[in-house]
């Protein structure tokens, strides 16, 4: 792996894998196989976030070759944002990149590209996915933010909360945003402003989705539906930024 962009900032990678999922050996089976075939291209360190209690012995042991720490976590009333809240605040780290369990990888140097416009531009948060729909907002499945300000942000209890926190008035974004941090999609011809985050081609229901650094269970399923749902999704996502 590259060392030079670690030199300014120590990264850890936070996966989510839910302990008694009905699918979650099969996704953290493609998280792991993806990831050795898809290198990040930076260092770092990778604690996998088990959301309902410590994971089975079988689930463990498929995250071996990565080298992963495990943060057992029983009360996850936030569901996955209050899992990297805890991380946020028990393991130190300079730049937290949140993945959920339907995150996988389909071309080397993903991390890289995510440093890179971290390094270039400060810590804040980074998306990999941007939609329009509802509000404008960064798709929690998988983010980058900086730990501190991940901490400190009031903790979502259920649900809707987990979901206020995604795309609300007063989401997380958004008050990074007023307060002048970069809130930016990162894709891999570019990164992207607020008002210019439905601008790239092949992103999130758009096209190929293959500008995406990474795929998930939304992308996944845009490539599967009809073609009639595809437009309606892609003119959802597309409508105005306000």
């Amino acid at each position: 792996m590259e060392n030079s962009l670690r030199k300014s900032v120590k990264i850890l990678l936070a996966y989510t894998a839910v302990s008694q999922g009905s699918i979650t050996h099969e996704l953290a089976a493609r998280f792991v196989g993806s990831y050795l075939a898809c290198p990040p291209g930076v260092e770092h360190d990778t604690v996998i976030v088990c959301n309902g209690g410590p994971l089975a012995r079988d689930l463990c042991l498929l995250f071996d070759p990565l080298g992963a720490t495990f943060f057992p976590r029983v009360n996850d009333e936030g569901y996955d944002l209050t899992g990297y809240q805890d991380v946020a605040g028990r393991i130190p780290c300079e730049m937290l990149v949140c993945l959920g369990e339907s995150v996988y990888f389909h071309r080397g140097g993903w991390l890289k590209k995510l440093a890179q416009a971290w390094n270039l531009h400060g810590p804040g948060m980074y998306g990999l996915w941007t939609s329009n729909l509802i509000r404008p907002h960064m798709n929690t499945t998988g983010f980058v933010a900086d730990p501190q300000d991940l901490k400190t942000y009031p903790r979502p209890t259920n649900r809707k909360e987990r979901y206020e926190f995604e795309h609300g008035k007063h989401s997380f974004w958004r008050h990074l945003y007023c307060i002048g941090k970069p809130t930016k999609l990162v894709t891999w011809d570019g990164v992207w402003e607020p008002p210019q985050w439905r601008v790239p081609p092949d992103i999130l229901w758009r096209g190929s989705q293959e500008n995406c650094l990474m795929y998930c269970n939304h992308t996944d399923r845009y490539r599967s539906a009809p073609v009639n749902t595809r437009q309606r999704w892609e003119k959802a996502a597309d409508q105005p930024f306000r």
